[in-house]
């Protein structure tokens, strides 16, 4: 008796992807493939047993490695009844069948009723481990090691700081020893911890031990048949994808929303400075100390408190009198006449004090902001101290206003009606065009930094994108391995056998071509449809209702009878199996004979197949015996 196991690849699995066709798949139980295997092709010693091996089918590296564990099992059940048997694997069916054997070869076990496994365009991934063993372990062996560190790093802290401090240490002072056992006692659990995630590493990544690779390619090398088609897109998209750049974030993609933030840059700046103590105490003394104290001489603000003074003891005394006195017409001349004597007084004092008007502007700045009721605020500094805001937005508004009035010409102006409209109206103009190009200047240096920043994140962005893209590509989810690319053969084999013959690619290629010709001309039919499709996911399952996959060469190679029955021919003329009186007589025999010579042979040589390989006839003796039977046909 002898056994066939079928290995299905990635999404080929019940619910996936490619079961969604009502037809029965290559693998499954009642497919137009077992049955042409058992009517071509039975065991030396009895019957043909083909059965399936059924795995998650996800695009997921540690899937294949842990159904590549499962699929030893049952291999290692036939080898227990010392049966021969085939494993054949489609897509990444065959890394299942490569993990199976990797583990088989650590294990140093041969297998040696193995007789052949046959893997049909498989895109073997290639990975490259983390340079250290720390970025090699998982989350929870991550926490774990920095854990077993704490106390050696707490105890190498201790160290640093006596010897900083150069003080005497606190442990070992008496006996210097002691210091010497406590440092192993506190390193031991971050060794032991180590020296266990060591050991642990090298027992589960098997790819990388090469005494394993080794046996592997020694043991199971000669018995490897390779069908893989040169246009294949699976074998071909995997080892184009290490080279591809994809740039899904342009260097500019973030300057827009980035620069928004200028609309506001001035308000914010303003509330900022507002909300500030700090920043709004050390304003209210620079304009004290810089700008007032150096426009006004002690005399002029003596003089200015004086002459408040005066106006003051006038408006009592006109309020006193008008309290008595009904009469409008004498009160307004009154008025008049108290201000007429407050202007000659104010005259002789400006004769006499030149700086008189600078010295009533830092009276005037000093009464508002450093005094309350009369008194000076709380350290001579600006009342509140920054934290109350009417008096930081009067200082702010009296910055804009009063100050840059002053600053253009306002103290020239010797006409009280033009000073009013000169320090009024002008600020009214002038301060919105300042804060105007106040806030082009910010947006012109945000658009700037944006677009530094923009950049910076359009290569950070198109990298981690371009190696999650690539991670879900290759399906690599293990922890501390880097897939670098796409191999047509597994990772312990130094050479590729050789792609499928002309002849037979180009049936595959034309079956694969007729099929994406027949779906585009029912989807072509139905796309107008399908933007009406309510609800929307009809308008998603239509697509794949359309499309049945097999528009892919990858896809395609188990619905083109030459290739299967080369696969079939494959198996027979391996030790244990043989070819039925229905293959040998079958007029494609000859000529797919001849394929699978080809497909035999050593990479770069012209030598006949490996006749002598372990589990594997005769080439020419098979060729002879085939051509023989098809020439006595009738």
């Amino acid at each position: 008796m002898g056994t066939v196991i079928s290995v299905h690849g990635t999404f080929a699995h019940a619910g996936g992807v490619q079961s969604t066709s009502p037809e029965t798949q290559w693998w499954e139980p009642g497919s137009v493939y077992e049955a042409e295997f058992r009517d071509l092709v039975c065991g030396e010693s009895g019957t043909l047993d083909v059965e399936r091996f059924q795995w998650s089918g996800d695009n997921s590296e540690l899937g294949r490695r842990k159904a590549g564990r499962d699929l030893l099992k049952r291999m290692r059940a036939l080898e227990e009844k010392q049966e021969p048997y085939v494993v054949v694997g489609h897509s990444h069916g065959g890394s299942v069948i490569s993990a199976a054997l990797l583990a088989s070869a650590a294990r140093k076990d041969p297998l040696p009723h193995l007789k052949r496994w046959i893997t049909i365009g498989t895109p073997f991934v290639k990975l490259q481990k983390e340079r250290f063993l720390f970025t090699r372990l998982g989350l929870i062996n991550k926490v774990l090691f920095v854990a077993s560190m704490m106390l050696l790093a707490m105890f190498l802290i201790n160290l640093a700081a006596s010897f900083i401090s150069g003080q005497p240490m606190l442990f070992g002072r008496t006996f210097p020893g002691i210091l010497a056992v406590t440092g192993v006692m506190m390193s031991l659990p971050a060794v032991l911890f180590y020296l266990w995630f060591y050991v642990y590493d090298r027992m589960t990544l098997l790819n990388y031990r090469s005494h394993a690779l080794k046996r592997a390619r020694d043991y199971f090398g000669p018995r490897w048949l390779s069908l893989a088609h040169a246009d294949d897109e699976a074998i071909q998209g995997l080892a184009f994808l290490p080279e591809a750049k994809l740039s899904f974030f342009d260097k500019h993609f973030a300057v827009s929303a980035i620069t928004i933030a200028s609309v506001a840059a001035v308000p914010l700046l303003y509330l900022t400075l507002l909300t500030s103590p700090v920043a709004m105490v050390r304003i209210a003394d620079w304009l004290d100390t810089k700008i007032y104290d150096g426009r006004a001489s002690p005399e002029a603000i003596a003089a200015v408190r004086d002459l408040q003074v005066q106006l003051r003891a006038a408006r009592d005394a006109f309020a006193k009198q008008r309290s008595g006195n009904h009469d409008a017409a004498p009160q307004a001349q009154d008025r008049r006449a108290i201000w007429r004597e407050y202007r000659v007084i104010r005259q002789e004092a400006e004769a006499r004090i030149p700086d008189l008007r600078s010295a009533e502007r830092t009276l005037r700045f000093r009464q508002r902001f450093f005094e309350r009721d009369g008194k000076p605020c709380e350290g001579g500094k600006l009342c509140g101290g920054g934290d109350d805001l009417r008096y930081n937005s009067g200082l702010l508004l009296h910055v804009v206003t009063d100050e840059l009035s002053w600053s253009i010409g306002a103290a020239d102006q010797t006409d009280w009606r033009r000073n009013v409209i000169w320090s009024l109206v002008l600020p009214a103009v002038l301060v919105p065009v300042i804060f105007g190009l106040l806030s082009l200047a910010v947006m012109f240096m945000i658009q700037f930094i944006a677009t530094q920043i923009s950049h910076l994140l359009s290569l950070a962005l198109n990298r981690i994108t371009n190696a999650e893209v690539k991670r879900a590509a290759f399906g690599n989810d293990t922890e501390g391995e880097v897939a670098v690319g796409g191999l047509d053969r597994p990772i312990w084999l130094d050479r590729s056998r050789p792609r499928l013959p002309s002849a037979l690619a180009e049936m595959v290629t034309a079956y694969s071509n007729g099929m994406a010709i027949r779906s585009l001309a029912k989807f072509r039919r139905t796309l107008g449809q399908l933007a009406l499709a309510e609800p929307t996911h009809t308008a998603n399952s239509a697509v794949t209702t359309y499309f049945t996959w097999k528009e892919l060469v990858h896809a395609a190679y188990f619905d083109v009878p030459e290739f299967r029955k080369l696969v079939m021919l494959a198996v027979s003329r391996t030790e244990g199996f043989t070819a039925t009186a229905k293959l040998e007589a079958d007029s494609d025999t000859a000529r797919i004979a001849q394929w699978l010579a080809e497909l035999e042979t050593a990479p770069g040589t012209t030598a006949t197949p490996e006749a002598g390989a372990p589990g594997v006839k005769d080439a020419a003796a098979v060729s002879a015996a085939i051509a023989s039977t098809v020439k006595a046909e009738p």
